[in-house]
């Protein structure tokens, strides 16, 4: 794709994501995260054959781990995987023994935010390679970013393609697409193909009478758009009305839990004819309540390794900032709405919803990049998914919805070799994710 960019119309109302920096909720986040994150440079790279022996391997589909498998990769793609007796190893291909480990495929988050500081002195594509650093570090080799600049996001996603990545994957949807009239929509949209984006991201929430509430009328002509310009589109919402008039209109994911009610019957049906993906967002509303006092992954030495992290935790610790949390209404409300989306995400999971890992990480400060999601997993169980069905909707799922399972979300035969090698079995414990013991994306180990 190019990552020429087109500028909309100026009667086109596209507005930015949730938590940009540039509206100030992110500002010293990015720049304390470029000044502790060191860009990589080239690596050398490892033989263009090898393979992993030894290992447990989860390999994204649902199906049983191989125990004592074998994953022989070839030019940065899994050429096969199977027990060691099953995996025909040619001669003279490196063997790599990682007995004891478990192997998964790298995590993909399928709601994400990349975003620059306006107010920083730093290169934008050094902000954006930091944060996808950040994110590869913990692990997360694929970011569907759902809302981010659309001009210099656009490149660095265009120029990873052409080479190898050295950090996680970018996928981006540009800024969010919202208009209050059908015509104004279809230009948005027409604008946001311009500009070669990958998916287009909206959002239906708020009072009824809120003049920037898209009517039904409206966000189908920007589905419908969107479908022309061969684009699906990811939804931000709240209400279990506006997720069923959306699937109805035809939305390809639900980019948030319904957090106002239960799902119904009818919902289900539909989201599963019409194979529309869920993407939960437990960490979200965690992000809203949580620093009313000082949470406890703040003393988690996975969480605390990060210097970036480090940087920030004391403007989320300040006395006062914990106050205003205690005091506001809508933390407090985020509280109600978190119980209702473990209930939803429970009963998606048993009627065979397609579940998708995403987190909201990089929309705004308490978001945290490449963490989040290891929290999001532990979150997703708690609510009643197994070990397994979590570490699906990371993997497997999550390249399902975002339509990257053709290369991605799955250790088989053809796809990018991109995995994490865990020094301990997460389907015994989630938190194992935490036990990281190398990062690698098509084949090449980054940590």
């Amino acid at each position: 794709m190019s990552g020429n960019f087109s500028g909309s119309s100026a009667k086109t109302p596209i507005l930015r994501q949730e938590g940009s920096s540039r509206h100030g909720k992110g500002c010293g986040m990015l720049t304390a995260l470029v000044g502790a994150v060191m860009i990589l440079g080239a690596q050398a790279p490892l033989p263009t054959a090898f393979v992993l022996t030894g290992a447990r391997v989860i390999d994204g589909t649902g199906r049983p781990p191989i125990e004592q498998g074998a994953i022989l990769v070839r030019n940065g793609r899994v050429e096969a995987v199977g027990t060691q007796a099953a995996v025909a190893v040619p001669a003279g291909v490196t063997r790599i023994d990682v007995s004891g480990k478990t192997i998964v495929p790298g995590f993909i988050n399928a709601h994400a935010h990349v975003d620059l500081d306006d107010q920083s002195t730093v290169p934008a594509r050094d902000q954006l390679n930091a944060q996808l650093k950040l994110y590869s570090d913990y692990g997360v080799t694929t970011v569907y970013s759902l809302g981010d600049d659309g001009v210099e996001s656009v490149k660095l996603r265009d120029d990873q393609r052409r080479g190898t990545p050295d950090r996680a994957r970018l996928n981006v949807a540009g800024t969010n697409v919202v208009a209050p009239t059908a015509e104004e929509a279809r230009r948005g949209i027409d604008a946001a193909a311009a500009r070669k984006v990958d998916v287009i991201k909206t959002r239906v929430d708020g009072p009824d009478n809120s003049p920037q509430r898209m009517a039904p009328s409206v966000y189908g002509a920007l589905i419908d758009q969107a479908h022309k310009q061969n684009l699906r589109v990811a939804v931000h919402m709240f209400f279990l009305k506006d997720a069923k008039g959306l699937v109805d209109a035809g939305v390809d994911m639900l980019a948030h839990s319904v957090r106002d009610q239960d799902i119904d019957a009818a919902l289900i049906n539909e989201m599963k004819r019409r194979n529309v993906g869920y993407i939960p967002t437990l960490t979200r509303e965690l992000s809203v309540f949580v620093y009313e006092s000082t949470p406890a992954f703040f003393g988690d030495p996975f969480f605390t390794r990060q210097d970036s992290y480090r940087a920030l935790m004391g403007r989320l610790t300040d006395p006062a900032n914990q106050a205003r949390v205690r005091s506001n209404a809508n933390a407090q409300a985020t509280k109600k709405a978190l119980v209702q989306a473990n209930r939803n995400l429970k009963m998606l999971q048993d009627a065979g919803v397609l579940i998708a890992m995403g987190t909201d990480s990089g929309a705004g400060l308490g978001r945290w990049q490449g963490f989040f999601e290891h929290t999001e997993l532990e979150m997703m169980v708690t609510a009643g998914l197994t070990p397994m069905q979590a570490i699906v909707a990371a993997t497997g799922n999550a390249a399902k919805v975002t339509k990257l399972d053709g290369e991605l979300g799955t250790l088989q035969p053809g796809k990018w070799a991109d995995f994490i090698v865990l020094n301990a079995n997460p389907l015994a414990d989630i938190k194992n994710t935490k036990q990281m013991d190398s990062v690698w994306i098509a084949g090449r180990k980054l940590n």
